[in-house]
């Protein structure tokens, strides 16, 4: 990617890869582990701390209100953090440079993620084109997680289902078997 011209990669699997491999003068942005961010090229890593999460799935499984299944959580469960930007960490070299009124818009969602005003659901309102014109998701509505977790050709229970490539990606979708 780098070579393509990407200035900035990031990863969603659990890696400082990124970073690490992001030439002078470009950025990775790392995911999972605040570990990854070491380097002076990662500028930020969303990671997670698992203990608030699971001291509230030991409680209900102690007070028998625990039901098994998916679980998924909000910053606001105390559980996610976004390195430089948690209090007692230090802002990367990258970030640190970025225009005031960038950081003071970065630190406003954060803040908002971490009160419940703003959820995994909200960055994924519409209106959502994809990159053959087609409207996916009509302005002001949210993705649900059925269709951030599926595929229609495989059973999902989605109704907008992720087989689809944003506007800004040029290329073409593999046929599913």
């Amino acid at each position: 990617l780098f070579d393509g011209g990407a200035q900035v990669v990031m990863t969603g699997a659990d890696t400082p890869a990124p970073a690490e491999a992001a030439p002078e003068g470009k950025w990775g942005i790392t995911y999972d582990y605040s570990g990854n961010c070491v380097a002076d090229a990662c500028l930020t890593s969303m990671y997670w701390n698992w203990g608030p999460e699971y001291a509230r799935i030991v409680e209900s499984s102690r007070d028998g209100t625990w039901k098994g299944g998916w679980e998924y959580f909000d910053a606001d469960a105390g559980a996610m953090g976004l390195y430089g930007f948690m209090e007692g960490e230090a802002m990367q070299p990258g970030v640190a440079e970025l225009p005031a009124e960038d950081l003071a818009l970065i630190n406003d969602t954060l803040d908002k993620m971490l009160a419940g005003e703003f959820t995994r659901f909200d960055v994924f309102k519409g209106p959502i084109m994809d990159n053959q014109g087609n409207e996916v998701l009509a302005d002001g509505v949210s993705l649900e997680q059925a269709d951030l977790d599926g595929f229609a050709q495989f059973g999902s229970e989605c109704q907008t289902c992720m087989y689809w490539w944003n506007e800004n990606i040029t290329a073409e979708l593999p046929e599913l078997e």
